[in-house]
């Protein structure tokens, strides 16, 4: 099994969240991996997120504990944007970044299980290539943030991170 977490959309989902229920929550990584394999042997864990250049104190030491803690960070950089609105960051290639590692490792048969933890429906594509592969994948997201179309994919009812936030929480 490997694990693969949208740090954007865990990120936006649990501040809706935090935002909706008056509280402030932190996720423990490590913990939701303990949580997602269940007694599962878990090959490895991808983060992927992105990063402005120089990143941020508070966020290489996010990263860092990521890491230490056997998860393998996947950071793209923050890219500068101008137009007529000003100058702007967006993030780019993040989205891309998981995808080819998603599916690259399941056509080198590195995993039979594979746990996708974003609601995003960019991802409905590739989970269907996935799934004709023969692999199983699993679908982890905050209710208010997974579109109705990568919920229907999951080979199991999606795990509500709102349901596990208490045993996953910091």
């Amino acid at each position: 099994m490997m694990i693969f977490i949208d740090g954007s959309n865990v990120y936006w989902g649990l501040k809706n969240f935090n935002k909706v229920n008056g509280t402030k929550h932190k996720i423990s990584y490590s913990k939701l991996v303990e949580q997602l394999c269940n007694g599962r042997y878990c090959v490895r864990t991808y983060y992927y997120c992105s990063a402005p250049v120089p990143p941020p104190e508070e966020q290489n030491k996010f990263m860092d504990s990521l890491r230490f803690s056997g998860i393998q960070v996947v950071d793209k950089k923050l890219k500068t944007r101008k137009d007529d609105r000003g100058t702007y960051t967006v993030e780019k290639g993040v989205d891309v970044a998981l995808v080819i590692d998603f599916l690259s490792l399941a056509w080198e048969n590195a995993y039979d299980v594979a746990i996708i933890v974003s609601g995003d429906a960019d991802f409905v594509h590739a989970i269907e290539k996935v799934k004709a592969k023969g692999k199983r994948v699993e679908v982890v997201s905050f209710k208010d943030s997974i579109s109705g179309e990568i919920r229907r994919v999951s080979d199991t009812p999606f795990v509500n991170l709102d349901d596990i936030i208490d045993k996953v929480k910091i």
